[in-house]
């Protein structure tokens, strides 16, 4: 299933994806993954479970291969390739001198922001985790090419909690949970929410507006 948390800023979106991934600890009440309370987990289990990929992508002064793989067994050339493919990457790194073997220099300073984001996506993909949370993961990315993601995510047996702000990446989702000021207003699908709950459709409307306004910037710039 893939579930999209949808609110302003300051809601609670961030908080939620940093309590399901227990970068910190909720101080009432549990997050659980399958029924287990997170902080009963062994921390290598729950980082083999859970993948956190945040707005800001954090790439190392090393390798397109080492930045995917983290030197973590089991992954080896075709699994690099095979979550490059998945999070829209392959194409960039087969172009670059070296492909794999590719130093991207400290934060990968020789990439740009969307390709940086998609490289961290990829990294999180190569450990095959059964909960994937975005948190705007792909701000930086083309529209078409983060639908082209989104897709791609959606054929895996992952679950996917992401913090969407584009409506197409909201439209994509199984479940719409809705915040306003650290709570949850409501929740359902896309469609329903844009009938029923004014605040959400007035936010989407508010989107959709600021997108359009970048993908006019992006084909001025991009022939």
């Amino acid at each position: 299933r893939t579930v999209a948390l949808v609110g302003p800023t300051g809601s609670g979106k961030s908080t939620i994806a940093s309590l399901a991934a227990r970068l910190v600890d909720p101080t009432g009440g549990r997050v659980s993954l399958d029924g287990v309370d997170v902080r009963d987990l062994d921390p290598q289990a729950l980082a083999a479970t859970v993948a956190l990929v945040p707005q800001v992508p954090f790439v190392f002064d090393d390798t397109v291969r080492g930045n995917v793989s983290l030197d973590r067994p089991g992954i080896d050339d075709e699994e690099v390739w095979r979550a490059l493919r998945l999070a829209q990457a392959d194409g960039f790194v087969s172009r670059l001198p070296e492909a794999l073997d590719t130093a991207v220099g400290e934060r990968g300073t020789s990439l740009s922001g969307g390709q940086r984001q998609r490289l961290t996506l990829a990294r999180a993909l190569a450990g095959r985790p059964r909960l994937l949370i975005l948190d705007d993961a792909t701000s930086a990315v083309d529209p078409r090419v983060e639908a082209a993601i989104l897709a791609a995510l959606r054929s895996q047996d992952t679950s996917i909690l992401v913090v969407a702000y584009r409506r197409a990446t909201i439209a994509l989702a199984d479940e719409v949970v809705y915040l306003e000021h650290g709570r949850v207003v409501a929740r359902g699908t896309h469609e329903h929410l844009l009938a029923t709950v004014p605040g959400y459709a007035d936010l989407v409307t508010a989107y959709e507006r600021a997108e359009a306004e970048r993908e006019r910037e992006y084909d001025e710039v991009v022939p």
